[in-house]
């Protein structure tokens, strides 16, 4: 007989109506606009790889060909020269999550908690993955070589400026004009972008709304990304194929599971899966973490869990650190609910 285990939804987590009324299912209110910008694309290759034995995915990249020409004459040998190759290094992060409920609990509050479990699942997914990416970067930033190169005003915020954004851009060198594409930043720094008159609303043909870029890149508000309560916030700068990523479902990686005798009958809903995520040019450095403390480590954000595989140019992500004004940030809202603002600033970033 199957056991289910956990803490399903029962009528202590319902609500039992006076007055018959049809439930309202709520959503949550976070937008995943970070993933669904394309920033985090499932890689069909990678993810192929994802369910072969191993908890390491290897990535096998071909440098560009280097050196200088030989002289020709007839004299010498002309010399054959090889072509170098790098690894890249992901872990496989193996989940699970399961989500339930009573019979005797639906029955008498007349709620539906299989059709909420059941629409909102991949949601609830997509939202993992947003804090899976969030805390990616975050470690990746961690390794100091990465902080250096491709990071700007990160611990040194001042206000949010065109001339610091450009500045920002250079990490990226010659190649700043065609890698970045999105920008990715809180709604109170999108809102502080407004006031300055630096946002650009494009209207593509056949589209329904327009399109919001800065400097030729589309621009993401998505308030998984912090701010501060003197407004301290950063953007993100991503490149066409800036993040290694891949998901794959294993043999059973959804089962429906019913006990008739737990708690009174109850019904559960299981998903499972192996995921990766890394930014692309770089490793997980495994002299700091392994297979096994991988997820503690990466969820408590102080390792540098990645470094520079090969060339940090390759690196199409810049993080660009500064401040908007505080009448921008609103606690619960953009904000957590603590981050209360310490000043005025109707006109934006404290001018």
């Amino acid at each position: 007989m199957a056991v289910i285990n956990g803490n399903p939804t029962n009528f202590s987590n319902l609500i039992e109506p006076k007055v018959f009324l049809d439930w309202v299912y709520r959503q949550n209110t976070q937008t995943n606009r970070f993933v669904a910008s394309g920033v985090l694309k499932n890689d069909p290759i990678l993810g192929g790889r994802l369910l072969q034995p191993g908890r390491i995915v290897e990535i096998p990249a071909m440098n560009d060909l280097s050196g200088d020409a030989d002289e020709w004459n007839d004299t010498h040998d002309i010399q054959t020269n090889g072509v170098g190759s790098a690894m890249e290094y992901g872990i496989k992060m193996y989940q699970s999550k399961s989500f339930g409920n009573t019979d005797w609990g639906d029955l008498i509050s007349g709620a539906s908690t299989q059709q909420q479990i059941a629409n909102r699942f991949g949601n609830w997914w997509t939202r993992q993955d947003t804090g899976l990416l969030l805390n990616t970067v975050k470690a990746t930033f961690n390794n100091a070589d990465i902080a250096t190169a491709k990071s700007f005003g990160v611990g040194a915020e001042k206000e949010l400026s065109a001339a610091d954004f450009v500045k920002a851009l250079a990490r990226m060198g010659d190649v700043m004009d065609n890698t970045l594409s999105t920008l990715v930043v809180n709604s109170a720094a999108y809102s502080e972008m407004r006031e300055q008159q630096l946002i650009e609303y494009l209207q593509p043909a056949g589209a329904a709304t327009p399109i919001a870029t800065y400097q030729g890149m589309s621009i993401v508000q998505d308030d998984s990304i912090p701010v501060a309560s003197d407004g301290t916030t950063y953007a993100l700068i991503f490149g066409p194929g800036a993040i290694d990523y891949a998901t794959a479902t294993p043999n059973d990686g959804l089962v429906v599971q019913r006990d008739e005798f737990q708690k009174g009958g109850m019904v559960a809903i299981i998903q499972k899966r192996v995921v990766t995520c890394h930014v692309a040019g770089t490793n997980v450095d495994l002299t700091k973490t392994n297979a096994d403390t991988y997820l503690a480590d990466l969820a408590a954000g102080t390792k540098p869990l990645f470094a520079v595989s090969y060339d940090p140019r390759q690196i199409q992500l810049v993080k660009y650190g500064f401040k908007v004004g505080t009448d921008y940030v609103v606690p619960t809202i953009n904000a957590p609910k603590n981050a209360a603002s310490t000043g005025s600033s109707s006109t934006g970033s404290g001018k």
